[in-house]
């Protein structure tokens, strides 16, 4: 026997019952008490009591006890709230739903907040036996703060969190295109897991109005550092081919190495292309930019210049199609506006030929001499052709689609097509690119050159002396030769990572995740472009008083969210955040302003 030390023997330890899960469901009423094991909570009484002496036993007790059934007869005869509660909070909901819905459809077809106010206050006449429409009060101030402070919110946190997780890279561009601040916006190239797609998404859109590497540097690392976004994840960047952009030495590229020293930089293949046929244009010596720009100004906004010239497509029997803009940094018009020229050569001959200007202005008298040179036509129709594949390569590199993996045979393809238009085939064939000679020496001859049928039928027409023939054959090759020797240059040809993307056998196990990251790899810089165009539908002449912030609330709507407002189903979270967003929004108003 076990003794103490005053020598009796010693108590044995008290046993206790304790809560069992399953008494939930033999009573309804019951469920575990925060005071501990040995206690339930009644939710009749609503109160705590001990079931540690007789377990089952003590809860049948309290049952049956006095206390409790008086709790169930006020039960069965009270009225139940929570239909009333349910329904308010329904209808409340169903209020912020449709002043939610009415902000994503203002931002999807940038509408002006100031249509709000009116909206508000037409909506509850137009819908009079509606409730919904009764409770409407989404004003200007509040549709702004329901865009900024819930929806594009929520965007923005379902962007970090995923940037947070898995791989995905950056495209930035930068503008001064709105007002006198120059913005640098910087967009997400990541692999959505709902829609199993490569999807690109608004970031940020920070004002930078001293572009240089270090600041533009400085940008890019606040939007990943107020996100938890870790450089590890970055795995590649793109942008234009500037060089506070693309230096080698002191760039942000080189900066963001240090971060990162991982990171791919492939360039803008696009821009790379728009610069070579640039050096192509420059390398002719035919002034063919300076003609584009001189006619479109000649009749840009001269409604009788305009009415004047009509008479003279009808009398050509020229097509009456509206004179094109050119714009070196679209890369794009170069082609369609040689070609809308070409349409109606004979009427702008004939126009700017018979203008009573032509003697005593000088631009005039230059457009009407180049329109007359039959040299100057025949180049356009060469470039018509010459520009075709370049154009078609542009194109299927401006797409949102995944092409990292047809970069390289498509540069190449490029490449030889050019090369070819210039040497003979089979100098093409058999060695690399980089080994082709192409300079003098080893060029076609002149009537061998590729030219386009249309050029050829042309100069075949018209009795063109030798001295002009020659002229234009050396702009031919020139054009050729500028633009190879510019791809060569400037095109990542041996870019490791586009070596290894091709004639691989990878066998590993992170397969998936490999593939999944290089999907997310741009191949050019069209999406950072396309921005500054919506920046320029967004902040249009009655909307310049758009701050900032706004603006990269209505871009995030637009790109984070490509559906229709009519599908847009607001999560709890924007629902929540809606109804606090305008009072938020109040309150800093307020405490910015000086107190008297």
């Amino acid at each position: 026997m076990d003794l103490t030390r005053e020598g009796s023997p010693a108590k044995k330890a008290k046993c206790t019952c304790k809560y069992l899960d399953e008494w939930d469901r033999e009573f309804t009423f019951l469920k575990r008490s925060m005071k501990g094991h040995s206690y339930s909570f009644c939710k009749i009484c609503s109160c705590d009591f001990s079931v540690s002496h007789g377990g089952r036993n003590d809860v049948r007790q309290h049952e049956q006890s006095a206390k409790h059934k008086r709790g169930l007869k006020a039960q069965k005869y009270a009225q139940e709230m929570s239909p009333f509660v349910a329904r308010n909070t329904t209808e409340a909901d169903k209020v912020i739903n449709a002043e939610v819905k009415m902000a994503m459809l203002c931002a999807k077809n940038n509408v002006a907040f100031t249509f709000c106010d009116d909206f508000n206050k037409c909506v509850a006449e137009i819908f009079p036996d509606s409730a919904i429409a009764r409770k409407y009060s989404a004003g200007k101030t509040k549709a702004t703060q329901l865009i900024k402070g819930a929806i594009a919110a929520e965007l923005d946190d379902e962007l970090a969190k995923t940037c947070r997780s898995q791989p995905f890279s950056l495209m930035c561009d930068e503008s001064n295109n709105r007002k006198t601040d120059k913005q640098f916006v910087i967009l997400a190239r990541l692999y959505d897991e709902a829609t199993l797609q490569v999807t690109t998404r608004f970031m940020e859109m920070p004002v930078c109005n001293v572009g240089n590497a270090e600041n533009l540097y400085e940008k890019l690392s606040e939007a990943l550092r107020k996100r938890g976004i870790p450089w590890e994840n970055l795995i590649a960047f793109n942008s234009d081919n500037a060089s506070v952009m693309k230096g080698r030495h002191n760039s942000v590229i080189s900066r963001l190495k240090t971060s990162q020293p991982h990171v791919q930089d492939l360039g803008c293949i696009c821009h790379l292309v728009q610069l070579a046929t640039g050096c192509g244009i420059k390398a002719a010596q035919v002034p063919v930019e300076d003609i584009l720009v001189g006619i479109y100004t000649h009749f840009d906004k001269s409604a009788k210049r305009c009415e004047i010239y009509k008479e003279f497509v009808d009398f050509t029997d020229s097509d009456h199609l509206k004179l094109l803009r050119y714009c070196s940094t679209r890369w794009l018009s170069l082609l369609t506006c040689i070609q809308r020229v070409l349409n109606q050569w004979d009427a702008l001959q004939a126009y700017f030929n018979s203008h009573e200007e032509v003697e005593r202005s000088a631009k005039v008298r230059d457009l009407a001499s180049h329109l007359r040179d039959p040299v100057v036509k025949t180049y356009f129709m060469f470039l018509s052709s010459a520009l075709k594949p370049l154009s078609d390569f542009n194109i299927a590199f401006q797409s949102e689609g995944v092409q990292i993996h047809r970069l390289e045979e498509e540069m190449c393809r490029l490449i030889k097509r050019i090369l070819g238009c210039l040497i003979p085939a089979r100098a093409i064939v058999g060695g690399p690119l980089r080994e082709v000679e192409y300079g003098e020496g080893h060029q076609l001859a002149d009537e061998e050159l590729f030219i386009g049928a249309d050029t050829k039928a042309f100069m075949k027409s018209t009795a063109l002396p030798v001295s002009a023939e020659k002229k234009i054959f050396q702009s031919v090759r020139r054009f050729y030769e500028a633009v190879l020797q510019k791809m060569f240059s400037s095109f990542p040809l041996d870019h490791p990572l586009l070596k290894d993307m091709v004639g691989k056998d990878v066998r590993f196990s992170e397969l998936t995740r490999l593939m999944k990251a290089l999907l997310c790899i741009q191949h050019s810089n069209a999406s950072s472009e396309r921005v500054f165009s919506m920046v320029r539908k967004i902040v249009t002449e009655n909307r310049m008083s758009l701050d900032n912030s706004t603006v990269c609330a209505l871009l995030s709507r637009k790109i984070n969210h490509s559906g229709p407002a009519h599908k847009y189903t607001p999560s709890k979270k924007v629902l929540k955040d809606a109804k606090s967003a305008t009072n938020l929004y109040n309150r800093s108003v307020n405490a910015r302003e000086p107190h008297e």
